[in-house]
């Protein structure tokens, strides 16, 4: 698990390469002999080819029988490059999330009727979705709303804890997430991202009765611009 987290990020390490700063300012029409603090109101800056996002996630769970608790401890590295300066952007993402739900003391039968425990039991699913994305963003001023959609994979591990047993599978499966968000700029290198997803994937768990993983996935950060 490990060796795939630091291959991914020295990865997606060699595919951010550093580039020439581009700013350019765009001035709205305005009349010439108009007050000047009037006249910056309606300045905006267009930054940057690159864009660098640190996110914190939570994540709801949607869609399967095995647990419904809330994900809390999630979060997502994105890299976005835009295309000649303009909306249109393409990247990668790598995130995280980790689901747990206690379930109180009842009779678990085994699938085949062999067997029975009375236990309580800590139903655990980890997520790991890595993507490449589209986005377009609306418009690129200080606030920047876009939209987006990601395809990609997801490995998951699902482990249910009861007694002094625990049942443990891993699988991988396909991705598909889309997204929107909104970006406030705080200078010309620097802001704040917030977003929100429905990420669906196909990983399947038959002795769990999981037949897809899906969530809806909420985040904010920080971005850097260059």
């Amino acid at each position: 698990m490990k060796k795939i987290i630091i291959l991914l990020v020295f990865g997606m390490g060699h595919f951010i390469q550093a580039q020439t700063p581009t700013t350019t300012t765009v001035t709205s029409p305005w009349p010439s002999d108009g007050p000047s603090p009037d006249r910056e109101i309606y300045t905006y800056t267009m930054t940057a080819e690159d864009q660098f996002v640190l996110n914190w996630e939570m994540a709801i769970p949607s869609g399967n029988d095995f647990l419904g608790q809330n994900s809390y401890s999630g979060g997502r590295f994105d890299y976005k490059h835009f295309v000649d300066g303009g909306n249109l952007a393409i990247g990668a993402s790598l995130g995280w999330n980790s689901f747990n739900e206690y379930y109180g003391p009842k009779v678990y039968e085994r699938p085949d009727g062999s067997g029975a425990v009375h236990t309580d039991m800590v139903r655990h699913i980890y997520t790991l979705p890595m993507a490449i994305n589209g986005y377009y963003f609306l418009y690129k001023r200080n606030i920047k709303p876009y939209i987006g959609l990601g395809l990609g994979t997801v490995y998951s591990e699902q482990d249910a804890y009861f007694n002094i047993y625990v049942v443990s599978e891993s699988n991988w499966g396909f991705l598909v997430k889309p997204e929107i968000g909104l970006q406030l700029e705080v200078n010309e290198t620097f802001g704040i991202a917030t977003y929100a997803t429905y990420n669906y994937s196909t990983n399947k768990n038959d002795y769990f009765n999981i037949d897809h993983l899906a969530s809806i996935n909420i985040g904010a950060g920080l971005y850097w611009e260059w």
